[in-house]
């Protein structure tokens, strides 16, 4: 018996710039993307909003920002975790020893993430889901806290990455890169991670739901077309996310002699691929937000 399975594609970032909320609208609209993490400290987290507002078949998740990027909160506020523009610590290694072994450190974390969360409930937006910028959400600390917060404000679908390396690596991955590396040493934290939430079983009084697969780390930034086909006729699970970061600085551009400046980007390229879009009909998947699978597979005999 052939089971039915399901995708969720999603958009990190939104919020970031308005050139990343372009891409995301555009991929919406006009591509297979169902989904989008909302980063609410950065400068153009409104028009974000305003955009999910008119699109309501886009589901938006908070995409809770913990390092490298902007605090919702001042320094005055947090001064053991932010400099004095306000930005995090871009260094993983040093922020997330800071995170393991400051208590003050922590003490400023835990109200940076409650400010995040307070705003985003204050958009009026649903939760669809929840997950963090570069996964720092995984790091032990700041995913206690997580826990608690979702329970706080009923958020219970979450992203928690699960993908195999050596298929990656099959499937025309870019090899053992600085990227490839740093997902493979997180699979053990997010591995962890998921035993405690299954465990855990509810948030917020309603069941977990996590994606049994989730497909991005190991190619992130570079999520181009081809690589995507691989990736959807390799799916294992029966609840999949395949997660993206359209109109980024950091995702891939192709020479700028190939293709006008919009499309350069091989990350929208892919979400606007009619090979793609094909891809996913001819494979049978059912594409939907966080909440919509999480209905459909619920309602599953």
């Amino acid at each position: 018996m052939n089971l039915k399975r399901y995708l969720i594609v999603n958009a990190d970032d939104f919020g970031m710039t308005p050139r990343v909320n372009a891409a995301i609208l555009r991929a919406t609209k006009e591509g297979v993307l169902t989904t989008a993490s909302l980063m609410v400290a950065e400068p153009a987290w409104e028009e974000a909003v305003r955009i999910a507002l008119n699109t309501p078949s886009l589901g938006v998740g908070l995409h809770v920002a913990t390092t490298y990027d902007r605090a919702v909160s001042t320094r005055n506020d947090i001064p053991h975790i932010v400099d004095s523009n306000g930005r995090f610590e871009r260094n993983p290694l040093k922020v997330g020893l800071k995170y393991a072994f400051s208590k003050n450190a922590q003490k400023d974390l835990k109200r940076e993430m409650e400010a995040q969360f307070e705003r985003f409930a204050s958009t009026g937006l649903p939760w669809d889901h929840v997950d963090g910028h570069q996964h720092f959400h995984m790091h032990p600390t700041v995913f206690k806290f997580l826990l608690d917060l979702c329970d706080r404000f009923g958020a219970h679908r979450l992203r928690v990455p699960q993908e195999d390396v050596r298929a990656h690596l099959r499937g025309g991955g870019d090899g053992l890169s600085p990227v490839t590396i740093g997902a493979w040493i997180l699979q053990t934290l997010c591995e962890r991670n998921r035993k405690t939430l299954l465990a855990r079983k509810t948030l917020g009084g309603k069941p977990v739901f996590l994606c049994d697969q989730v497909y991005g780390d190991f190619q992130s930034g570079n999520m181009h077309r081809d690589y995507v086909l691989k990736t959807l006729e390799r799916l294992e699970g029966i609840t999949n996310e395949i997660y993206f970061h359209p109109g980024t600085d950091y995702a891939r551009k192709l020479p700028s002699d190939q293709q006008s400046d919009e499309i350069r980007d091989v990350e929208l390229r892919a979400l606007l691929s009619p090979e793609v879009k094909a891809k996913i009909a001819s494979l049978g998947l059912t594409s939907g937000t966080y909440a919509e699978i999480e209905a459909m597979t619920r309602s599953q005999p």
